[in-house]
């Protein structure tokens, strides 16, 4: 086992509490998604009733959102990371997490105009254009 910036060092004769130890250790040291600027929206499929979590680590999002609350996806724009993350029109936003608000906030009952601006606060942290 190797990671990087530590010692090759063999598992074959190491019992199964040193080699996970080892392996802990080494993941450890992994950087993380969430050491990254990010957007999560939670959407609920109106086809299936799942909620789906979709995260962003880049702009733009790629999508156009019913002017309204409940607030709907109204457009995915194609190539898009929403298009990517297959993001549907009709899907409902129900949670929004992002990295100055890593506890995801239920957005159900709130504003429009609230709910956007949870949104760009996140959307301003994130790598890419506006």
């Amino acid at each position: 086992v190797e990671f990087t910036g530590q010692d090759r060092t063999s598992v074959e004769d190491k019992d199964y509490a040193t080699t996970s130890a080892l392996l802990q250790r080494g993941v450890g040291v992994l950087p993380h998604e969430t050491d990254r600027p990010y957007l999560q929206l939670t959407l609920l499929n109106p086809s299936t009733n799942e909620e789906l979590v979709k995260t962003w680590y880049t702009k733009p999002m790629g999508l156009t959102f019913s002017p309204c609350a409940p607030i709907k996806v109204k457009k995915v724009e194609k190539g898009t990371r929403a298009w990517e993350l297959g993001v549907a029109e009709g899907m409902e936003i129900k949670l929004v997490a992002h990295t100055d608000m890593p506890t995801p906030v239920d957005v159900h009952a709130k504003k429009y105009d609230e709910v956007m601006d949870i949104i760009k606060t996140g959307m301003g942290r994130l790598a890419g254009t506006p």
